[in-house]
Formats: C-alpha cells, sequence, structure tokens
C-alpha cells in the first residue's frame, strides 16, 4: 500500500489547500519536461495519483482507515475492508490513467492552471516566458582547448499572463525604439564634430533611457520585469540549488559572450 502522504511530503491533518499547494508543487518541478530526473514520468504519475485521491474528503477519510492499518500498523480493524479497498485502487486507476495523459501534455500548456508569474493573481493564460538554464558536467574530447564542454540543458517556461505578455512586448518595443535612435545619434552627421567618446556617451544614455521608460511603464501598469524577476521563480530557484546557470549553451558561462548575453537580456 502506498503512503500517499510521504509521496506529497505531507502529514494526516493537512488542509485541502495545503494538500492543493503541494500538489502544485510538486507537480509542476516533475513534470517530464522540466526534470532531470530519470524517472520523472513515474514520480509525476504518483503525485498526481496522490492528490486525485487526498483532495477528495470521503476518499480520504476512507484511505486513512487503510493508512491506520497497513503504514501506521495499529493494528485497528478496519469495517467493509475489501469494498473500501476497491472504492481506493478504483480512484487511484482512474487518476494513474489521466496523469499518464498530463504527462505528456507540454509543459507550456501544463502551467496554463497556475498563477501568472509576473502579474500575481491572473491566470497564466500568454505565451509563458523561456528561462533557459545549462549545468557544465565535464569536458569530452580531450583537455583545455582540445575538450569541449558537456552539458546538461533545461528550458524553463514560467507562467505569464496574456496581459503581461502584452506588457512585455510594450516595454521590449520601448528599448528597441531607443536602442535605434541611440544608433542614429552615434552616426548623426550634426554630432560628427564631437569626440567619438561624447557620442558614446550620449547613445548609452538614449539605452538606459529607455530602460528607465520600460520600467516606470511596467510599475505603471503593476507587471514585473522579466530581467529582475524571471529568476525568482520557484522551480527556477531550485535548479540554481542544483548548480545550473542562465544561459542556452555553456560558452555563455564560460567565455566574454556571457557578458554580451546579460547585456542583451538587461537592455531588451
Amino acid at each position: 500500500m502506498k503512503d500517499y502522504y510521504k509521496i506529497l511530503g505531507l502529514t494526516r491533518d493537512a488542509s485541502p489547500d495545503l494538500i492543493r499547494q503541494r500538489f502544485r508543487e510538486l507537480a509542476f518541478e516533475n513534470h517530464p519536461d522540466v526534470s532531470d530526473k530519470e524517472n520523472a514520468a513515474e514520480i509525476f504519475i504518483e503525485i498526481y495519483e496522490a492528490y486525485q485521491l487526498l483532495s477528495q474528503p470521503d476518499k480520504k477519510a476512507r484511505y486513512d482507515l487503510l493508512y491506520d492499518k497497513y503504514i501506521i500498523k495499529a493494528g485497528i480493524p478496519v469495517p467493509d475492508e475489501e469494498h473500501i479497498k476497491t472504492d481506493i485502487q478504483n480512484v487511484t486507476y482512474s487518476a494513474r490513467e489521466k496523469a499518464q495523459e498530463k504527462a505528456k501534455t507540454r509543459y507550456g500548456d501544463f502551467i496554463k492552471d497556475m498563477e501568472c508569474h509576473f502579474m500575481p493573481g491572473m491566470k497564466a493564460d500568454g505565451s509563458p516566458y523561456i528561462y533557459n538554464m545549462h549545468k557544465n558536467i565535464g569536458i569530452s574530447g580531450g583537455t583545455g582547448p582540445m575538450g569541449s564542454i558537456r552539458s546538461k540543458i533545461i528550458n524553463i517556461p514560467i507562467p505569464r499572463s496574456r496581459k503581461a505578455y502584452l506588457y512585455h512586448q510594450t516595454g521590449l518595443f520601448i528599448k528597441v525604439l531607443f536602442f535605434v535612435l541611440a544608433i542614429l545619434v552615434f552616426r548623426c552627421k550634426l554630432l560628427s564634430e564631437y569626440s567619438p567618446a561624447v557620442r558614446i556617451i550620449s547613445a548609452f544614455s538614449l539605452i538606459i533611457t529607455g530602460g528607465l521608460i520600460t520600467m516606470g511603464f511596467y510599475n505603471l501598469e503593476g507587471v514585473r520585469s522579466k530581467f529582475f524577476h524571471a529568476g525568482t521563480f520557484p522551480l527556477v530557484r531550485k535548479y540554481k540549488q542544483k548548480g545550473y546557470r542562465r544561459g542556452f549553451h555553456p560558452m555563455i558561462s564560460t567565455t566574454p559572450a556571457g557578458v554580451i548575453a546579460f547585456l542583451l537580456r538587461l537592455f531588451f
């Protein structure tokens, strides 16, 4: 008999809200699309199975009777035990079938049941923000410059509402607009009499202005910045604790290209 409380990391007195919250945390963390565990699919199915049983008060009460006898081994007789076992098996069997389908669902679609990370309180019904991460696991094909870096790569979709997506696209437009203006200012013939340093400072000031206007726009509309807040998503934090770093390729964290990538994320 499975210990469904242990699977969810809960005690028997957990409230329905806590059961639901814990299920979401574990399901989103262990979905096969984003988990680096070899048996992620089976873990995900067990989590879903446990939730389907414990989230139904009448089924949970019946399961608790069996839990006392087989998990705690309290030796308490269970009235109509065979009927209860059959009922529990039917629930878990149905849950496993549903979980297998959910496990095949793309994570980007699965997280639409979540709350928007960038605008709390809103449903994540928009295009998720993709947070690329990698972890260097060694060098193959030689050492030093002769070898190539081996890595594990994970792409984490962060739940985002349609409104947050629209605001982020608007912010991108503002920053691109000021970036184009900065290039025009730098190449402007009217400023050709000034030194390159002055023109660079003027152009850079325009880029900074675009960023500040974008941040002001975000604050006015109540939407969080991708650059400053994407890294606070719980699943991203967990992967950081496992040694993963930002970027879609090891080159991002081992060469000057990482600095360029950082600036691009900051400005765009």
